[in-house]
């Protein structure tokens, strides 16, 4: 980030001073390099420009060895600048202390992890800078007035108000401060109508690593710059025009797979009511066949369940766990061992509950598919239990099994895609990462508990969004 730029004129030349800051920019180093950005974080280029305003030549500060120099305060950098200039130096000042008055940051966020993760995010970009965060409407209006912020990030929606409302509160009492949506998710649509509603950027938590950039630069054009505003409606534009392409892309490849494969199933079918007399071998092959058509299928509906989840909006609607979770199993009956697992329901709902149907069965169907897939077969009692919790505030579902439960080795990965941590998986490796994911975009949070031969138990919280539905 560019933190001094002055010009000088010497002779028919125009020299430019620019003071760039790196601990600002640079994010992708390791952590030794990060560190020493840090002790020297400041470097000075030298720009010569002739009457005509072409620059004739571009350089960096040198030291003798004519390696690029760095220093640890603008005040050394601006030293420098007046060495190497001579005389023409001589008019190079900055008051430092006003340079790098500490950044002021209101955040609208009401889980705690997410603030400490902003705050990790725009430390180790180097920012110097300090956080208010709010959760309700009562406390933003006061910081409004009190906290006198550079800077509002904002969650897109908590459980009182969301991102736009908190815009129309913000413009009143300051109208061009900057405001930076933050959220776990957001479609192209609502990117859009962000932008034209006034907002200066908005940032994926998923993609936390922009927001430094997307602080500096709302900070640097402000609210006002037509342009700015312009250039993101553009990349929203763009953004739709690639993921319509995407969408339509992802279900022609899964139709186009998954027609030939059902006619395979069909042939397949047909070929072993015809060949009553079929050899053990070829009957055999014949259920291979089968089951890599339709671990082929699987994968094929998982990745059309992950582009559903980073599509479509967010569908709230009153959710019976009860029934829901029923249905679920109902769905699995015709697995393989789904008979001998004893099944333990426990539902306690004094309240409705609200959120989106789709998504919490995407999470319950993976994780009692999973009971049922790895359940300890050596075992004389194998059985899932799940319990519901349902407050005004949230849903606590804990699913126990005491199947043959996950080495602790993998458990720090077990989230990630395409990861297996068990050699008797017969999925695709994405059915956990899609249950991570979808309860990310619910805004919830989800933890894991598993030793292997003993059992595997997963913690989930999820928001109730009554609130949402009445406000």
């Amino acid at each position: 980030m560019e933190v001094f730029h002055k010009a000088l004129q010497v002779g028919m030349l125009k020299l430019e001073i620019s003071i760039i800051d790196r601990s600002n920019t640079i994010l992708y180093v390791s952590p030794e390099e990060y560190q020493q950005v840090l002790l020297n974080p400041y470097s000075v280029t030298l720009t010569a420009r002739d009457e005509e305003d072409k620059r004739i030549w571009q350089t960096p500060v040198m030291d003798d060895q004519g390696n690029i120099k760095y220093y640890s305060t603008i005040s050394l950098a601006i030293e420098d600048a007046r060495n190497k200039l001579g005389e023409s130096g001589e008019g190079l000042e900055y008051d430092e202390a006003a340079g790098e008055t500490q950044l002021k940051i209101l955040l609208i966020e009401d889980v705690p992890e997410d603030i400490e993760l902003m705050s990790m995010t725009l430390k180790k970009a180097g920012l110097d800078f300090q956080i208010k965060p709010v959760d309700t409407q009562e406390e933003f209006a006061e910081a409004l007035t009190q906290y006198k912020a550079d800077i509002i990030l904002s969650d897109h929606a908590t459980p009182q108000f969301n991102s736009l409302e908190a815009l129309s509160m913000a413009r009143k009492v300051n109208p061009v401060i900057p405001f930076i949506v933050v959220s776990g998710g957001v479609s192209e649509v609502q990117a859009g109508n962000f932008i034209r509603q006034g907002v200066n950027d908005y940032v994926l938590k998923s993609d936390l690593h922009r927001l430094p950039l997307a602080i500096q630069k709302a900070i640097r054009h402000g609210n006002n710059s037509l342009a700015t505003r312009e250039e993101l409606l553009s990349k929203v534009e763009e953004l739709t025009r690639t993921n319509k392409e995407l969408e339509n892309m992802i279900y022609g490849v899964a139709h186009n797979l998954r027609s030939p494969l059902n006619s395979v199933l069909g042939l397949l079918d047909l070929a072993r009511q015809e060949g009553i007399s079929l050899s053990k071998n070829l009957a055999h092959y014949f259920q291979m066949m089968e089951s890599s058509i339709r671990k082929l299928d699987t994968s094929i509906n998982d990745v059309l369940k992950l582009a559903k989840n980073a599509r479509h909006e967010t569908a709230l609607e009153k959710i019976d766990f009860r029934k829901l979770l029923e249905d679920t199993l109902e769905q699995m009956k015709f697995m393989k061992g789904f008979d001998r697992l004893r099944k333990q329901l426990d539902v306690t709902q004094a309240c409705l509950f609200y959120s989106d149907s789709y998504r919490v069965s995407t999470v319950l169907n993976n994780l009692l598919s999973n009971a049922i897939k790895y359940m300890d077969n050596s075992k004389p009692d194998p059985f899932v239990h799940v319990t519901v919790d349902i407050t005004r505030e949230q849903a606590l579902i804990h699913i126990k099994d005491n199947g043959i439960g996950i080495n602790k080795t993998y458990l720090s990965k077990i989230f990630s895609m395409f990861y297996r941590a068990t050699s008797q998986s017969e999925g695709t490796g994405l059915g956990l990462y899609l249950v991570k994911d979808t309860i990310q975009t619910l805004k919830g949070t989800i933890e894991i508990e598993s030793h292997e031969g003993k059992g595997t138990s997963f913690m989930i919280s999820l928001p109730n969004q009554c609130d949402t539905i009445w406000s």
